[in-house]
């Protein structure tokens, strides 16, 4: 994934929680770039290390989500050469710190009101960046990236399609005051809603009617015709009620690029072992205003790289960033847990961990309590000691038990000896006890038949259980254990299916 070292390059992946990534330091120079936006972080402040959050050669910059942990939650990582002017929290500037506003702020504000604006950026859905551009004129020029996890609508909740929705509609007032104040815009990260038929594995009857959609169709500039339909509704939850936005001034980076290319998807069911089959969405995007068009030289998708049930994106500008001397107060590293000033209390548990003690408790051996009696030191003597055998023939006989060597006995005591004879006697009754014992045990635990073979593909299947409530609720059965797919791929799941027997 290495660039050709020109301008800079940004790239956007949802990790599916940021800890899963064994040695994240390693995947973000792996990864290559100089913005990295990460979404479904799932990590809390109270969770965020200093490993993760303070790394050399870079300055990151997080949301989380306040009401539900392990939930949610975006980081933006920059390295050095592209460090931000300003930085914040949140999509609508109401948890920004106030040495680092991004601006435009104005339009929202008369949008929605403060409770709203607040609510919105509750899950910790958005990081905002500014960066300075370097240009031969004195004209200062920025960049302002939105790396956003914008909120999967629940089909069963219409609260949570509305949430969506309205975070869309921010996400569109912001963007739009920040691009006519003169900035190029960048909306990245998992938007959860696919644009186009070709963006999605198999596109059902009513796909474009869809409000997240058209939200996006009117986000979007597009050269292909609009198969939206035309709703009833006299307004939709994502248009504005009170303030005036632009339509079609974001272009769909990818599709400048490739714009017919088919099977492009950055998501997959992992459960369905759909990555195998390229059975997917596309669901993560790098949208940038139309000012930029001229600039971007490359997008790309990244499936080669695991670790995650979406891939990266990225993109490559022919940009030069002029990078902050100092980053801005929002900053991972000004954490006071990450300066000694705030210990946590996990932090003094910890192993290895140096513990402060003072001069009068270190000169000072700890009084006993009279009324305690004293313990026992404990021996020095190895635990195997207990159990090593005693001389004797008779103390011999049950380590010659368990190794079930009876010439032992007779390398012991010799042939013909009585006492041999009767220790012999009783190991074979012994020994005959014990089989008989393994044998019942053998008849209760025997191992569990192969799995029934699918009938297309003659391979063994693959047992699931029903985790939807019903009639069914915990019942097992069995499906071939290809991923799931197109109906004429042959490589794909078969309709195999098969209940378990009930014990």
């Amino acid at each position: 994934m290495e660039g050709d070292g020109q301008g800079f390059k940004i790239l956007t992946w949802n990790i599916n929680g940021l800890r899963s990534l064994v040695n994240f330091t390693e995947h973000l120079r792996k990864l290559d770039a100089d913005i990295l936006c990460f979404q479904e972080t799932k990590v809390t402040r109270d969770m965020l290390t200093e490993q993760l959050a303070v790394i050399p050669g870079y300055t990151s910059y997080y949301a989380f989500s306040r009401g539900r942990g392990g939930y949610s939650g975006v980081a933006t990582y920059c390295r050095t050469e592209a460090t931000p002017v300003a930085a914040e929290e949140g999509v609508t500037g109401i948890l920004g710190v106030s040495d680092s506003s991004v601006g435009g702020l104005d339009l929202l504000n008369q949008e929605f009101s403060q409770e709203e604006l607040r609510s919105l950026d509750n899950e910790g859905r958005c990081v905002l960046t500014k960066h300075r551009i370097k240009q031969d004129d004195q004209e200062d020029a920025y960049l302002v990236v939105f790396n956003v996890y914008c909120p999967r609508a629940d089909p069963e909740r219409e609260d949570r399609k509305r949430y969506k929705l309205q975070f869309y509609k921010a996400l569109d007032i912001r963007a739009h005051s920040l691009r006519v104040q003169g900035n190029k815009v960048i909306i990245l990260g998992d938007v959860n809603t696919s644009h186009r038929e070709l963006d999605h594995c198999d596109p059902y009857e009513e796909f474009y009617d869809h409000p997240g959609r058209r939200f996006l169709n009117h986000l979007l500039y597009s050269t292909q015709p609009s198969k939206d339909k035309p709703v009833d509704l006299e307004t939709e939850d994502w248009e504005c009620e009170r303030v005036n936005v632009e339509s079609n001034q974001f272009l769909d980076s990818f599709r400048i690029f490739h714009p017919s290319r088919e099977n492009a998807f950055t998501c997959w069911n992992t459960k369905m072992n759909c990555r195998s089959t390229n059975y997917g969405t596309r669901i993560d995007y790098i949208f940038i205003s139309r000012n930029l068009e001229t600039e971007i030289s490359l997008c790309e998708i990244h499936p080669e790289v695991e670790g995650s049930d979406h891939c990266p994106v990225s993109a490559r500008f022919n940009l030069i960033l002029d990078p902050s001397f100092k980053p801005p107060s929002s900053a991972t590293k000004y954490y006071p847990e990450f300066q000694g000033r705030q210990l946590s209390i996990k932090d003094m548990f910890s192993t290895g961990a140096k513990r402060s003690r003072s001069p009068e408790n270190t000169s000072k051996k700890p009084i006993l309590n009279q009324g305690v009696a004293k313990r026992v030191k404990p021996s020095s003597s190895k635990i195997t000691n207990f159990f090593a055998p005693k001389k004797g023939l008779a103390e011999l006989a049950p380590s010659l038990i368990v190794e079930n060597k009876l010439e032992n006995l007779v390398s012991v005591a010799g042939p013909g000896d009585i006492e041999t004879e009767i220790l012999a006697s009783e190991i074979y009754q012994i020994e005959a006890k014990n089989g008989e014992t393994k044998a019942a045990w053998g008849n209760i635990f025997k191992p569990p038949p192969p799995n029934p073979l699918c009938l297309k593909h003659k391979e063994e299947s693959l047992k699931r259980k029903v985790t939807k409530k019903g009639p069914n609720l915990g019942r097992e059965f069995f499906v071939c254990r290809r991923g799931e797919g197109r109906s004429d791929d042959p490589e794909a799941r078969c309709d195999f299916f098969k209940w378990a027997k009930v014990k």
